[in-house]
């Protein structure tokens, strides 16, 4: 039976589709569904629309084949590659269309060869400790939610939500408000990282990955630049990460 509380998330990877579905049944919410796809070439968003809405009519063809679904909300959480990101300051008696245009002269100096106007943009206000006025800045190309949208709209899906695969993760991390929490997150050839102060991101960093001893550097100069004692440090990662584990906590002195 399809709920309107009835949701499917897709995590999309190079590699393969994966799929959680949650529904509602008396008053409580279950999982319904867990289940995965694993793709004949590497996923890429680079190639035209009519080959990524096949390759994904393909993997829910699969699944579909194993197993009913019950919902017809989805969304979506793609690789960080996807996403560009950012923090700025920004003065809070800009306009609306004033911080827009701030955003799109930073998205400017930062990724000099991107055009904004390409990119669907979303702001997160970032809660603060010294009173600064800062916002995450989060992009992803048109060319990508259509894509999705279209993908959805053929398979009568309602799209809810398309997100880093980073904050679909921390989703699992329990906040609370006397809380200090930090995220990092791998994945191919980036890692992510949210600081979290109770309930609220606090600041956030996404770091193109060289090597491991390049990435434990920046993970530590992000960590010793806020200087904050967490309770909780967590890593999550699509690749084998023990060895990073282990140099990361010697470096930075804390259990993850």
């Amino acid at each position: 039976m399809f709920s309107n509380f009835n949701h499917v998330g897709f995590n999309i990877t190079k590699n393969k589709l994966q799929l959680v579905e949650v529904v509602k049944e008396s008053s409580k919410y279950c999982l319904e569904n867990v289940d995965e796809h694993i793709f004949n070439e590497e996923f890429d968003f680079n190639v035209e629309e009519i080959k990524i809405i096949s390759i994904l009519q393909t993997a829910i063809n699969s699944i579909s084949n194993r197993i009913a679904l019950k919902s017809k909300n989805i969304s979506f959480s793609l690789p960080l590659s996807e996403f560009q990101v950012f923090e700025i300051p920004y003065e809070k008696s800009l306009s609306s269309s004033g911080l827009e245009e701030h955003i799109k002269w930073e998205f400017s100096i930062l990724f000099p060869m991107l055009n904004a106007s390409d990119y669907l943009i979303r702001t997160l206000r970032l809660t603060s400790v010294e009173n600064e006025n800062r916002i995450l800045v989060v992009g992803l190309l048109n060319k990508t939610v259509n894509e999705l949208l279209s993908f959805s709209l053929k398979n009568n899906f309602t799209l809810k939500f398309i997100d880093t695969a980073h904050f679909s993760s921390d989703s699992n991390i329990s906040l609370s408000e006397n809380k200090k929490n930090l995220s990092i997150y791998i994945e191919n050839d980036f890692c992510s990282i949210n600081s979290y102060l109770g309930m609220e991101l606090h600041a956030a960093k996404k770091i193109e990955i060289i090597n491991n001893n390049a990435l434990v550097n920046s993970i530590s100069e992000f960590w010793e630049s806020l200087n904050i004692a967490y309770d909780s440090i967590y890593l999550a990662s699509t690749l084998e990460s023990d060895e990073l584990k282990i140099n990361l906590e010697h470096r930075i002195k804390n259990t993850i």
